[in-house]
């Protein structure tokens, strides 16, 4: 009897964080440690990563992000349940604070992560293979299924 075949996929996150962050990612991926890598893309070296990505043939997904840096759409920079008074996204814990409490707006929230999507597609040239969350947010279940609606949203968008 034929063994199942098993695939295991290691991916490498926060691509895009910082050039050494990169660097040491592209590194993984030549030494076969990993197999793809997740891009954020609100990140200070995201277009160095996505060339880099595309030089080295690395497959690419998006690392969402919802508790870090700020916002990719301008219009949730100010007066948005996902920022603070500075602009700044919440932090790991205070995001989770926010979502249990029901104070985060999930439009604002699937507007955030369609932006999100559309610059992958802008520095990538493509959609993402996968999808993952910056400090695990997408498994938490509100922000899985907003994660969701959103990449269904931007993959029927760009349908022929």
């Amino acid at each position: 009897m034929p063994q199942p075949r098993i695939m295991l996929v290691v991916t490498g996150d926060d691509f895009g964080y910082c050039p050494k962050r990169n660097q040491g990612i592209v590194d993984c991926f030549k030494a076969g440690g990993i197999s793809s890598v997740s891009l954020l893309v609100n990140a200070s070296a995201a277009k160095d990563a996505a060339d880099l990505a595309k030089r080295h043939s690395i497959p690419i997904g998006l690392h969402a992000n919802l508790s870090e840096g700020v916002p990719v759409c301008q219009s949730l920079r100010q007066d948005s349940t996902l920022v603070n008074k500075r602009g700044f996204f919440h932090g790991k814990m205070g995001f989770r604070q926010a979502l249990g409490r029901h104070q985060l707006s999930m439009e604002q929230v699937k507007l955030e992560l369609r932006d999100q999507i559309r610059l992958f597609r802008e520095l990538t040239g493509h959609l993402p293979h996968h999808m993952d969350g910056h400090q695990h947010v997408h498994i938490l279940q509100e922000a899985a299924t907003t994660l969701a609606e959103a990449q269904a949203c931007e993959h029927l968008a760009v349908s022929p």
